[in-house]
């Protein structure tokens, strides 16, 4: 179990090293292996929130503009959240960096975007 949880320590280590690296192409299979991930029936986010992965995945968002890169890291803040991390996303800044991008021109990107939006906003009500 420790050397489980060790292996899942390095590798998510490793997955935010390389979202943050300068090449483009090692920024997107990282950031679409993070979003693998999230797919899991076990996939927690604890690790990917105790090493920074909000901040990380976020500070992407602001800088990168490849819509594969983009798409890909909004899942994983809406992965973050589904799994009962809205605090955590939201702490972050979230909404405002996807209040930003309400109008991609990437048709993808606003579909995700919404997404992202719809579980992340407190819903209004109206009397």
């Amino acid at each position: 179990m420790v050397q489980e949880l060790t292996i899942k320590r390095e590798l998510m280590t490793d997955l935010l090293r390389r979202v943050m690296h300068p090449d483009e192409e090692v920024r997107e299979a990282a950031v679409e292996a993070l979003a693998v991930t999230t797919e899991a029936d076990d996939w927690r986010p604890n690790e990917f929130i105790r090493q920074g992965g909000v901040a990380i995945v976020i500070d992407l968002l602001l800088r990168d503009k490849n819509p594969h890169i983009v798409a890909s890291a909004i899942e994983v803040l809406t992965a973050t959240a589904a799994a009962g991390e809205e605090e955590a996303v939201l702490s972050g800044g979230a909404i405002a960096c996807l209040d930003q991008m309400r109008d991609d021109p990437d048709p993808t990107v606003r579909e995700k975007v919404r997404e992202a939006l719809w579980l992340l906003e407190p819903e209004v009500e109206t009397t």
